[in-house]
């Protein structure tokens, strides 16, 4: 029997470009948090007896320029807090080259003890009836497949390949990117393939059925769902950005037990995840809706947690437009990061409001005016005429007060 925790592609370290220093700051900070409740989990399934090691399978950090603080303080994290063996694999983001992350201290020094790096392609025994055959990245590309070296029943035991590359799944990958036989599993005689590169979750089964290969996807989110910006950060890879790079919006590693040789994977996703990446779009046509809206947006739970892109469209009178800016202000003042973007939200004074403010004199015929060009084609002079009228509004409003 072999459990351990399948993780890969933390790229602490990351650098992001599109946001102001202190969310920045935040961002980076969350592959830290979400490291800690991976480490956290890991100490829960220890304490009842369910964990061996735990596997990072590639980019655990963004680059070889990382700071070396990071460096230390993620060796620090593993040394301290993992209360088993953690093997890491060196990735396309952080391959073995000379001098880069890996030759400096504390990660020179890991061939050994609590936590240790795969450099080598070359067997390791892990517990008294498992192996793991590791598969190091050398270089950013490699028309390679990483995992050729591995010659089947060459061991006994549970056998854990541990790669980083893209699974060759269809014909149109870019041919340096590490391609992986789709069935390397069978191929190399393994009984799991635990994969790094891609960013969500995904398993495959081997020529039986039984799901053996897989990608636990990131710990720690990357982007906006529904949105395939990344605000400041691309894959390393000469792929470009592909929907494998996309993460699903959960932060999460695999639990994987292997009961014998040839036993099927038990595989169990594990949250891991810090911030709540959220884009979403709302249709107003009333005051009420706009009142629940706000509602709804200021009492959720942990805003400080969550980075929001609210987008609205729909109509709304007069009245309600005037309370936008109290949703600007929960939007913007309680989350992480609120952006709220009303360009599609349009305003329809009804009569009432109209004759409330503009009357029958000269305003009302500016008013009317300005009425008839909001049905204009050019967006930019509805939308211009849309605020002038509110803008109307509010100071007749103001005057009338």
């Amino acid at each position: 029997m072999v459990s351990f925790l399948h993780a890969a592609d933390l790229h602490l370290g990351l650098r992001v470009t599109r946001f102001d220093p202190k969310t920045a700051g935040h961002v980076r900070e969350a592959r830290f948090q979400a490291l800690d409740a991976l480490l956290l989990h890991a100490q829960r399934l220890a304490q009842d007896g369910k964990l061996d090691y735990l596997l990072i399978a590639g980019d655990l950090f963004d680059d070889h320029a990382v700071d070396r603080e990071i460096a230390r303080r993620a060796f620090k994290m593993f040394h301290e807090k993992s209360p088993v063996p953690v093997y890491v694999l060196p990735g396309n983001h952080d391959p073995l080259l000379s001098g880069g992350v890996w030759d400096r201290e504390p990660w020179s020094g890991a061939t050994s003890g609590r936590v240790q790096l795969l450099r080598r392609r070359e067997p390791v025994a892990v517990g008294q009836n498992a192996t793991l055959y590791p598969c190091p990245v050398e270089r950013k590309t490699s028309l390679d497949d990483p995992t050729a070296w591995i010659e089947p029943n060459s061991q006994g035991g549970i056998r854990i390949g541990v790669a980083h590359g893209s699974l060759k799944v269809r014909s149109d990958l870019p041919l340096d990117d590490h391609l992986i036989s789709r069935h390397a599993v069978r191929e190399h005689g393994l009984d799991y393939l635990a994969l790094g590169h891609w960013h969500g979750r995904n398993l495959y089964p081997d020529p039986d059925g039984l799901d053996r290969t897989a990608y636990p996807g990131v710990h720690e989110p990357m982007r906006f769902q529904g949105s395939t910006e990344l605000r400041g950060w691309l894959p390393y890879s000469t792929g470009g950005m592909r929907d494998e790079f996309l993460d699903s919006g959960r932060g999460e590693v695999l639990h994987v037990q292997i009961a014998a040789p040839g036993a099927p994977p038990v595989i169990e996703p594990i949250a891991v995840g810090h911030l709540n990446w959220l884009e979403e779009e709302r249709r107003l046509n009333s005051e009420e809706e706009l009142a629940e809206l706000i509602n709804e947006i200021a009492n959720r739970a942990d805003p400080h947690r969550r980075l929001l892109r609210l987008k609205l469209a729909g109509v709304l009178p007069a009245t309600a437009m005037l309370r936008l800016g109290e949703l600007a202000q929960v939007v913007e003042g309680r989350y992480l990061l609120g952006e709220l973007d009303h360009q599609a939200l349009h305003m329809e004074p009804t009569e009432t409001e109209v004759e409330d403010v503009a009357g029958q004199g000269i305003l009302r015929r500016v008013v009317e005016k300005l009425r008839a060009e909001t049905g204009a084609v050019d967006a930019a002079q509805r939308l211009l005429a849309e605020r002038a009228i509110l803008l109307l509004y509010e100071i007749g409003k103001g005057v009338k007060a």
